[in-house]
């Protein structure tokens, strides 16, 4: 099959294959190159079936298999954007099972001169690759394809960049079958070190690697399991620090011989630790809760000095790296929410808090040019994750790297050329899991935050069909398998649906960046209304129909409830909270997660209950915990205690809300396990992230999958 170059409409577009412009009632519509390659061959053998190979060989030239199954998966959900065309029922492009795609809508080609443009009659696409269950059974099939395939998916980071500005380029270090991350380069450039594990939920999971540069063998260090982040070379090159955190050690440093040892506890209270000589670093501490600020002292913790602290007792200052002349820092926090927030510059003498820099985005990594005159970050903007840079102090903003392919990380070169960053991919989809195995629930997309009807027949999740584009709320029929949108339209960051399954309220910033609450017909009979945006978060269904959900007073969180017009507003506990978590099926339990003064974990998941404030502690420092839809069930998932791949069903007696717990909470999965009845269920980990919705059974649940992979790249500066 051969392009035909040339002119064509179909329904509002024009398409012109020869200047590579699609325009939408005449306005020319964005897209890249490749995807509108790929749109014009289609249009071109429009009512024809277009097999993939077709595709590879017409337009992937010499690129192996695996940069061309993700550069087309990647392509037709791009052109679907551009098309406004939705994957479960397509208007322009309809995909067959084992077969390949067609163009299905009428294509008129517009030829050049006097003559008339003339119509091209396109087949009726085959009934069964219309119907539901073909959908379905494809859809699942391209999802478990593409989890298997982006295992490798590093290798497809050649075929994107191209699009790069022509003074970027990458080398890629590593060639990891999972992700690679979290990069860190000795002071003679000669090793890098790195983590080796999944990083789709924060603090991550994985092992410390080394690596000597170019091209020496990856070399496993530490065989822990402890979640980790911000590894660092010591000046001197033989240590390499890291952060641990755990149950049994809070936020702390560790530190391993670069040379080869064992690991061992470095500095206690202190995460994220920056080198400023041989003797004194930077590094974070928890003061209280998880209100964590940045000190300097030595690394045997004498002198130490405060440098900065965030305002809001839920903000965590997680991340510092030092000016070269020691006499800004720049810090990566997360505020109120528990969301990563704007980098900020702060003196290095604590003056003052400084002032936020870098892009309008969630920062997770900076860096300083070595004569201290460039700041370079890593930040998601609307939705995707790339490198920038910025004049210090405060300088322009220059976006460095763009498209489907997202960075992590910043590591300087000592001459600063270049930097290392991990660059990659996500894919996720919703999932349910039962006595038969696994099976994909979502529609293309991003799916999270899964919640059963009480039923158990439905299926609630947030799913964001494109990168880049604001989550909606999905549900699907268990039984029929139909997908269908609740609510679009809304930038939707929680939900909740009531227990009869008539409305929904859900949190969603307004257009002024405040996050207020909705309240929604699930049914979509009417538009959702806005009740309050007063920064309000985390809404749950109450007892009585109350909402309850969390919200800031002053520099504190706390568990407020008001009625569903909005008033009779008050607080529930006079204590502060850090988050909520959710509720109990009957709705008399409140799950919060709070500060304890204790050593040395310093928070606590508690269920608290909403009759006469009663607490019960399910746990110390972190845990998931969720009721099945009926309240037989609770559902116990440790994250910080090394067993991220077990979580226990526990039996709820009838008439109660919660099982009876030990005194000092849920510590571990053998603890959970224990307890009368329970069972254990375990989770393949892979890609998994904390949230799991259990079902009806002790052995259902829903997940959303998120496969990340990503590899270490050398990127040149411009």
């Amino acid at each position: 099959m051969n392009a035909r170059a040339g002119r064509t409409r179909f329904g509002n577009f024009e398409l012109d294959a020869t200047s590579g412009t699609l325009l939408r009632d005449g306005r020319r519509i964005r897209i890249q190159p490749q995807p509108l390659r790929v749109l014009a061959f289609l249009v071109d053998h429009a009512g024809q079936v277009v097999s993939r190979d077709d595709l590879r060989q017409a337009i992937w030239d010499q690129a192996t298999f695996v940069e061309f199954d993700q550069g087309l998966n990647y392509c037709i959900r791009q052109i679907r954007q551009a098309l406004g065309d939705d994957a479960t029922e397509p208007v322009f492009i309809e995909t067959l099972k084992k077969r390949g795609y067609q163009f299905i809508a009428p294509v008129e080609r517009i030829v050049a001169g006097p003559q008339e443009p003339v119509a091209v009659a396109v087949a009726e696409p085959e009934a069964a690759a219309r119907s539901p269950e073909f959908r379905r059974t494809w859809l699942a099939t391209a999802i478990y394809a593409a989890i298997a395939l982006a295992i490798v998916a590093a290798l497809s980071v050649r075929l994107f960049v191209r699009h790069q500005s022509p003074a970027i380029s990458y080398t890629q270090i590593t060639s990891f079958n999972n992700a690679a991350f979290s990069p860190a380069l000795s002071p003679d450039g000669h090793m890098i070190a790195f983590i080796v594990g999944s990083d789709v939920s924060f603090p991550f999971t994985g092992e410390i690697y080394t690596k000597m540069l170019p091209n020496g063998e990856p070399i496993q260090r530490t065989h822990d399991s402890w979640p980790k982040y911000g590894v660092a070379f010591s000046p001197d090159g033989s240590q390499i620090t890291y952060t641990v955190s755990d149950a049994r050690h809070g936020w702390s440093t560790a530190s391993l011989p670069t040379l080869g040892g064992d690991p061992r506890l470095f500095v206690d209270n202190a995460a994220g630790l920056a080198w400023l000589d041989g003797e004194h670093a930077l590094f974070s501490e928890i003061k209280s809760g998880l209100h964590m600020g940045l000190v300097t002292a030595t690394t045997s913790r004498s002198n130490v000095r405060d440098i900065y602290l965030p305002k809001h007792e839920r903000g965590m200052a997680h991340y510092a790296y030092p000016s070269p002349d020691r006499s800004h820092v720049l810090v990566v926090e997360m505020g109120p929410t528990g969301g990563w927030e704007r980098c900020r510059l702060v003196p290095f003498d604590g003056s003052s808090t400084g002032s936020q820099v870098g892009p309008a985005g969630a920062c997770t990594s900076a860096a300083w040019s070595p004569d201290g005159s460039w700041m370079y970050f890593t930040a998601r903007v609307d939705g995707s994750s790339h490198l920038w840079r910025q004049r210090y102090p405060a300088g322009e903003l220059d976006q460095l790297t763009s498209g489907p392919v997202e960075e992590y990380g910043v590591a300087m070169s000592s001459d600063g050329r270049s930097i290392l960053t991990a660059a990659g991919i996500l894919e996720s989809g919703a999932w349910i899991h039962d006595t038969n195995g696994n099976r994909l629930i979502s529609p293309e997309g991003y799916a999270a935050l899964l919640s059963f009807s009480q039923d158990g027949r439905r299926l609630y999740y947030l799913l964001r069909r494109e990168r880049g584009a604001p989550n909606e709320l999905w549900t699907t029929d268990l039984a029929s398998g139909r997908s269908d949108a609740v609510i679009v339209g809304f930038p939707i960051d929680h939900y909740d649906v009531s227990p009869d399954g008539s409305q929904v309220v859900f949190a969603a910033r307004t257009p002024e960046g405040v996050s207020g609450l909705w309240l929604a017909p699930c049914d979509g009979q009417s538009q959702p209304r806005l009740i309050t945006r007063a920064g309000e978060t985390q809404p749950f269904f109450g007892p009585d129909g109350d909402i309850l959900f969390r919200m800031s007073d002053g520099v504190k969180n706390y568990l407020f409830e008001m009625k569903l017009d909005g008033s009779k507003r008050r607080k529930v506990l006079g204590d502060p909270i850090i988050g909520f978590d959710g509720v109990s099926a009957d709705r008399f339990l409140a799950v919060v997660h709070m500060p304890v003064n204790e050593v040395p974990i310093t928070t606590a998941v508690v269920a608290v209950s909403l009759r006469d404030a009663s607490r019960t502690r399910i746990c110390p420092a972190e845990c998931l915990a969720k009721w099945s839809p009926d309240g037989s069930r609770f559902v116990v998932r440790p994250l910080l205690a090394g067993a991220a791949g077990k979580a226990v069903s526990i039996p709820v007696a009838k008439g109660e809300s919660i099982p009876q717990l030990p005194a000092l909470g849920v510590r571990s999965a053998a603890d959970a396990a224990a307890l009368p009845g329970s069972t254990v269920v375990e989770l393949d980990t892979s890609g998994l992230g904390a949230f799991i919705a259990p079902g009806l059974s002790k052995d259902s649940f829903a997940f959303a999958r998120t496969v990340s992979h990503r590899n270490l790249f050398r990127v040149s500066l411009p």
